[in-house]
């Protein structure tokens, strides 16, 4: 009797785990011109944790995926050049054919920040999350902007 071949156990290819198929979902949503962060991913699927996750997803996305309009917080392209061939140099050529303006090495996130109904929502429902509720140390903070 024959063992089983070990292709039969690899683990199912990166696009078909669930949890990135709805990332790349969010990510053609996306317009030109217009930009997510990995976290503003994260929220809108409900896992406002797994901003890491959605990395690990656009690293193996699907071609022709607009994978150039996710960056990290503030603005920061972080592809790692050396990993990526042109990396965050073809990155920001993208952007930049797209009409994303930059500020240093910084995308300018007030331009170009795009803001789904449902972001805006879970984005609300945080604010009132992390309003202060009392006076002295029991006084929770605004985290958002």
């Amino acid at each position: 009797m024959k063992p089983p071949s070990r292709s039969s156990h690899r683990q199912p290819s990166i696009e078909n785990h669930s949890f990135f198929k709805q990332v790349y979902a969010v990510v053609r949503t996306i317009p030109r011109g217009k930009l997510l962060t990995y976290g503003q991913i994260a929220t809108l699927l409900g896992s406002p944790y797994m901003a890491r996750q959605v990395g690990w997803a656009m690293h193996g996305c699907p071609k022709g995926l607009p994978w150039q309009r996710v960056v990290g917080a503030g603005g920061k392209i972080l592809i790692n050049s050396q990993s990526v061939g042109e990396g965050s140099l073809l990155q920001r050529k993208l952007l930049e054919m797209e009409g994303v303006r930059f500020r240093g090495q910084r995308i300018d996130m007030e331009a170009h920040q795009f803001f789904p109904s449902s972001l805006k929502r879970k984005l609300l429902q945080k604010r009132k999350k992390f309003q202060p509720t009392g006076v002295g140390r029991t006084a929770r903070r605004s985290y958002l902007p």
